[in-house]
């Protein structure tokens, strides 16, 4: 039986987006061979929201501890990156033999400089699963200058070690596209996206939000941005859009928690932004709630993200049949979805004028519409986005 060896610091009981989908995709590879993981700390919290979701005991857990620091202080980010990197390098240096196979995900984005040199050492098979594409995500962020030398060097590195896999898995079509420029051409690179979990999300068709949220709402459209609020969502750039729209049939819901949620609630007092409620991240058990306490998703990519990352929350804003409003990169994967299925509205930055006439004009009158694209958006997640036909796939890709 083949021997597979998942990587990633997020894993069960973590429910955050990167930690269940390894999770998920960990209680797969036990249908072609034996699971092993390598992964950070457990959380006390998660821990308890998954109490009823026991994981196979099949699967063999290893775990990097490292202090929890504060994530939002890059600084402090980084050496808890560092420190959990060089804990699986260890584990890896006497645990896996050159007959495994090492599945990573990119994150943290340390792991694959170290695991590429020792893949070049021990000769295991190594899959890498792209959610992230650095050191490019650096420069979007504005962290880093891609002209800086440090930026140059960091690419050499981080191209050499995607080099070391022996398949790359990309989560859409535009990141093939970025990492076809950045591998050999003999690298295989097979899309697979994230998936919707249809079955557990899906629409409430009586659902009342002035009861979840505790405000009256009546004859409010309902614009809801759920997820992480980090520097590459491009949220404050949508602030100052949207405080400048006189539309009181508008009402913005932020739910989350990150790296620049301060920024915005700084921008909200400052510019006195009203009609805006900032809350602090939900479950996953709140999921469905919380998606069908809205009438639009919004998802929001900062200028220039382009193939860098394909936000998972857009598939299950679509399996509780709602609409999405969708600002980023033109031609990108969400861009073409919209367009193409009729399930939303997609901009790109430099639209400004548009966006701002868009919002303007939405009104109740317009609800028939959004259950029309609502609808067709959970059509498209039961053809093509189910938990179980991207499963498959990773099955087919890893076997």
């Amino acid at each position: 039986m083949k021997k597979y060896w998942i990587v990633s610091q997020l894993f069960y009981p973590d429910e955050t987006s990167t930690g269940y989908v390894m999770t998920k995709i960990a209680e797969t590879i036990l249908k072609i061979g034996e699971v092993n993981v390598i992964c950070g700390s457990a959380n006390y919290h998660s821990a308890i929201l998954s109490a009823v979701n026991k994981l196979d005991d099949r699967i063999k857990i290893s775990r990097v501890n490292v202090p929890s620091w504060n994530k939002n202080n890059l600084l402090l980010r980084l050496m808890s990156f560092i420190l959990f990197t060089f804990g699986v390098a260890w584990k890896v240096l006497f645990n896996v033999k050159r007959n495994d196979t090492l599945v990573l995900v990119t994150n943290p984005p340390t792991l694959i400089l170290l695991l590429g040199v020792l893949k070049r050492i021990k000769g295991f098979k190594m899959f890498v699963i792209l959610q992230d594409v650095f050191p490019e995500n650096l420069a979007v962020s504005g962290l880093i200058s891609n002209k800086s030398f440090i930026y140059k060097l960091l690419l050499k590195l981080f191209n050499s070690s995607y080099n070391q896999a022996n398949h790359l898995i990309a989560c859409g079509i535009d990141m093939k596209d970025v990492f076809t420029k950045k591998v050999k051409k003999s690298m295989p690179i097979t899309v697979i996206t994230n998936w919707s979990d249809h079955l557990e999300i899906f629409e409430q068709p009586n659902f009342d939000k002035d009861q979840y949220y505790n405000l009256d709402l009546s004859n409010k459209i309902l614009i809801q941005f759920a997820g992480n609020i980090g520097r590459l969502q491009g949220l404050d750039k949508f602030l100052n859009i949207y405080h400048q729209i006189n539309n009181k049939n508008l009402f913005l819901i932020i739910v989350g928690d990150g790296a620049f949620k301060e920024k915005l609630l700084h921008m909200q007092k400052e510019k006195n932004i009203q009609n805006i409620l900032f809350l602090s991240s939900k479950p996953r058990t709140e999921q469905n709630n919380f998606l069908n306490a809205c009438d639009i998703g919004l998802v929001t990519l900062s200028p220039g993200m382009y193939g860098l990352g394909v936000p998972s929350k857009v598939y299950n804003i679509f399996s509780a049949s709602k609409p999405v409003f969708y600002i980023g990169d033109y031609k990108s994967e969400i861009f073409e979805y919209i367009q193409k299925h009729n399930i939303g509205w997609a901009f790109n930055w430099d639209q400004e004028e548009e966006i701002s006439k868009f919002l303007a004009k939405l009104n109740t009158s317009n609800f028939d519409d959004f259950r029309k694209k609502g609808g067709l958006a959970r059509k498209l997640v039961e053809d093509q986005f189910t938990k179980e036909y991207i499963l498959e796939k990773y099955k087919k890709t890893l076997a």
